[in-house]
């Protein structure tokens, strides 16, 4: 798993070099801040709260799920790999400790590998 944390640091990116109005707002106003403890009941609290002032982006067919311990050994990381290639996956953003999903459908498909 050193290896794949090597990797993940020279791949993952901070605000500044993000492309992405969405994944921008979403890294500045959920992610960027996240506390090393109560991260995950925190996380939930803000990706909702920030679903939620964002009405002209997210309608109620979408959907964005939490998976965490993506890459806490290999089967979830080649689990991980499988569910962002999923056709329904619009975005994907490896954040290390967990990922998000996006299904959306007139978002075009990317991933994103952020610091968090």
């Amino acid at each position: 798993m050193i290896i794949s944390y090597f990797k993940y640091l020279r791949k993952a990116k901070g605000d500044f070099r993000l492309h992405s109005p969405l994944v921008f707002d979403l890294y500045n106003k959920v992610l960027k801040h996240l506390p090393g403890k109560g991260r995950e009941a925190e996380l939930d609290r803000r990706l909702k709260a920030f679903v939620n002032d964002n009405p002209l982006i997210f309608k109620e067919d979408d959907c964005i799920m939490v998976v965490k311990g993506i890459h806490e050994n290999r089967k979830n990381e080649d689990d991980w790999k499988r569910l962002c290639k999923d056709g329904n996956v619009s975005l994907s953003i490896d954040c290390w400790s967990f990922g998000l999903v996006f299904i959306m459908e007139r978002l075009k498909k990317e991933h994103f590998v952020l610091r968090v």
